[in-house]
């Protein structure tokens, strides 16, 4: 099956959904830090596809998991967010190189990839608690959760990442 086709697309968001909503959600370290993985999304996206249809999925994929999760549009808020940031995120860490058609996330140096990553992870994260929090007296909570929940989905998303990945022989 094509990596590119409409079809594993789909297949990928309803495994990320899948799996956000019947395992990731139910896990809660510390009380307050659930990992959210469904932002892999993000990274594992094509990079040259048709822009609207990102943000078509994100608009989908968001309003899924605010049903399935009764989270009041907070995801649906936050990954348009992302898919409107993206290209940003991705020309600030990989440069003009992004832009060319040959450009592949996985044939870039590693540290540029986890970078990628975090930033993503963070950016989603600031949004979704600042949003969910909506008060600005609330800050250092928000920053609290940001980084915790961030550090613990950043690690979940390398594990996942790591175990899917092609292996190089």
């Amino acid at each position: 099956m094509n990596k590119d086709s409409p079809l594993f697309l789909f297949l990928r968001i309803s495994i990320l959904v899948v799996t956000q909503v019947f395992l990731f959600s139910k896990i809660s370290l510390f009380g307050f830090v659930t990992p959210m993985v469904y932002v892999i999304f993000f990274y594992v996206y094509p990079t040259h596809k048709n822009r609207s249809v990102l943000l078509t999925v994100s608009f989908l994929m968001g309003m899924t998991l605010d049903i399935l999760l009764d989270s009041l549009a907070i995801h649906t808020l936050c990954l348009l967010s992302m898919a409107f940031l993206r290209p940003k995120i991705m020309r600030f860490i990989f440069g003009l190189n992004f832009e060319l058609k040959s450009f592949r996330i996985q044939k870039t140096p590693i540290q540029q990839r986890y970078t990628f990553l975090f930033i993503i992870v963070l950016v989603h994260h600031f949004l979704y608690f600042s949003i969910e929090a909506f008060s600005i007296s609330l800050i250092g909570l928000i920053l609290k959760k940001v980084f915790l929940t961030s550090l613990a989905t950043f690690v979940l998303s390398v594990l996942i990442l790591s175990l899917f990945s092609p292996k190089k022989a």
